[in-house]
């Protein structure tokens, strides 16, 4: 079992909670997934991106982790992903593509809701670059 993240989940962008829940984790390995990626503004500053998951979309860029040590319960709660009417994410199992061309799977957290109607798009599909390039700060606390 491997776990794909692509946010706020990378370890040179996690902090508080984020970094809590991946500290036991191996280094991991680059990775892509198929999708599209958004950066939404948290109302209680920073941002934080959302995948929409497409077969024909384009690479988006992560990191694939072991997932032995995933506390899978307090990941679906700091993702919101209980499963109810009101869920921000799910968990999904998604075809993921390693740096050296080989294809494997892995647990991605994958935007439910609507699309907000401010979500930014990052058409190139890495949100950490993404930060960088726009001055943006992801969120500290979820």
């Amino acid at each position: 079992m491997q776990l794909f993240v692509y946010g706020v989940l990378i370890r040179e962008l996690a902090r508080g909670r984020a970094a809590e829940l991946i500290a036991a984790l191996d280094d991991g390995v680059p990775a892509t997934v198929r999708g599209t990626l958004y950066a939404l503004n948290s109302p209680d500053g920073g941002w934080y991106p959302i995948l929409l998951p497409d077969p024909h979309g384009a690479p988006v860029h992560g990191i694939v982790h072991e997932a032995g040590r995933v506390d899978w319960l307090a990941m679906d709660e700091f993702e919101d992903a209980h499963g109810g009417p009101d869920a921000e994410y799910e968990r999904r199992d998604l075809p993921v593509t390693l740096g050296n061309g080989f294809t494997t799977s892995a647990f991605a957290y994958c935007y439910v809701r609507d699309l907000p109607a401010d979500a930014m798009p990052i058409p190139h599909g890495d949100f950490g670059r993404w930060l960088r390039e726009t001055g943006h700060t992801a969120i500290e606390a979820r």
